[in-house]
């Protein structure tokens, strides 16, 4: 299937963004944007660029973004505090103040038929990586960021543990991210755990806070 950008000119306005460096729009035949990709600097947090993205694309274009659309990948050194703990929400600042893991940042990168998912978890002071590669298809993505979050906590977790589905799904007027995990245990099995979080504005960012909400009992035990 051919790959077309029609839109030069949304992406054009889009790199004059604060903290953007690149922007690569796909769309449909008649230019409606179907995926938008942004690469930027890790100073501002990935949610406040994706409504950024959203303010231009209305104010200069008339058109409305689904945030659901747009992958923002961040590049540079960021420091984990900093780029953990959004300061308008107070629970992860908490978490991280116990010590408690925090998702640090999460970036999605696809290059051709690829894609690489990385997840930062941030526990205090110290930080923990983890990727996943796979096809670069739409609905396989909410999977590999579960298996890059995994792969972040393997030492955190000392645990086998695989993901059985992740998927984002319709609340009400909300979208969420629900994750199924197997987790085994020595001399008890198999455990089958399950995990939610709201979207806020990343919908790989929700899949990473859910797999955090499933192994919340075994990550502070």
């Amino acid at each position: 299937m051919t790959t077309l950008r029609l839109r030069p000119d949304l992406e054009d306005a889009l790199r004059s963004l604060p903290g953007v460096q690149a922007v690569s729009i796909v769309t449909t035949g008649d230019a409606m944007p179907t995926e938008v990709h942004v690469l930027a600097s890790p100073g501002k947090p990935a949610k406040q660029i994706v409504r950024d993205v959203q303010s231009l694309a209305m104010a200069s274009f008339d058109l409305d973004i689904d945030h659901r659309i747009v992958s923002v990948v961040q590049i540079g050194d960021a420091q984990v505090p900093d780029q953990a703990i959004a300061p308008d929400d107070p629970e992860l600042g908490e978490d991280a103040q116990a010590g408690r893991p925090v998702i640090a940042s999460v970036s999605m990168l696809t290059a051709q038929h690829e894609a690489t998912a990385s997840v930062s978890i941030g526990v205090g002071d110290d930080r923990y990586e983890g990727t996943a590669r796979g096809s670069s298809a739409l609905s396989g993505r909410s999977r590999l960021v579960a298996v890059a979050t995994i792969n972040a906590l393997d030492e955190l977790l000392g645990l086998p543990c695989e993901v059985e589905s992740a998927q984002i799904v319709s609340a009400g007027t909300h979208d969420a991210a629900l994750v199924v995990l197997s987790l085994t245990v020595p001399r008890v099995g198999q455990q089958v755990l399950t995990g939610s979080a709201a979207v806020r504005a990343d919908p790989t960012d929700a899949i990473a806070r859910a797999v955090l909400a499933a192994l919340n009992r075994q990550l502070t035990s």
